[in-house]
């Protein structure tokens, strides 16, 4: 079973669901903790990708927003969303989703508002090289996702 902390469901005035801290989350804290059991071999658009095999799909994970100035990053190794800077009380926990996944399964047209904006998202494999660099410095890309650009890179 899951385990989250500090955070709950809100509606968006979009009426979406999403993550929002209920109360501060320092950097480093875990803010949801996944379980081996949440772990399947296919992706979908409500997964995120460990490995080449292997995608996660937890219900808490679903209401986390993408965003190019991400707050948390997936762990994969201890499968828990992580803090990656202090996040204050009521505001939306966000990751980027190109440094989590390959390829996502809905490309679409962000509106994040960050000085970053990258303004179209897909998978990982569709960033620039400067992008893929930019992603691996800011530290918001898993593990996994890291190694596959720095093969693609090269360097």
């Amino acid at each position: 079973m899951s385990k989250v902390n500090v955070v709950s469901a809100e509606v968006t005035p979009r009426l979406r669901l999403q993550l929002v801290a209920s109360q501060p989350i320092a950097k480093g804290e875990i803010i949801v903790q996944s379980c081996e059991e949440e772990i399947q071999d296919h992706r979908t658009w409500r997964t995120l990708q460990l490995d080449e095999s292997r995608h996660l799909r937890n219900e808490f994970l679903n209401f986390v927003d993408h965003s190019c100035s991400p707050n948390a990053i997936l762990d994969v190794d201890s499968l828990a969303l992580v803090a990656i800077r202090d996040i204050a009380a009521d505001e939306p926990v966000v990751f980027f989703y190109p440094g989590s996944e390959v390829e996502l399964s809905q490309e679409f047209e962000c509106n994040c508002g960050s000085s970053d904006c990258l303004r179209h998202i897909n998978g990982g494999f569709y960033l620039t090289r400067d992008q893929m660099h930019w992603a691996i410095d800011k530290k918001y890309c898993t593990t996994f996702m890291r190694r596959q650009f720095e093969r693609l890179l090269g360097d």
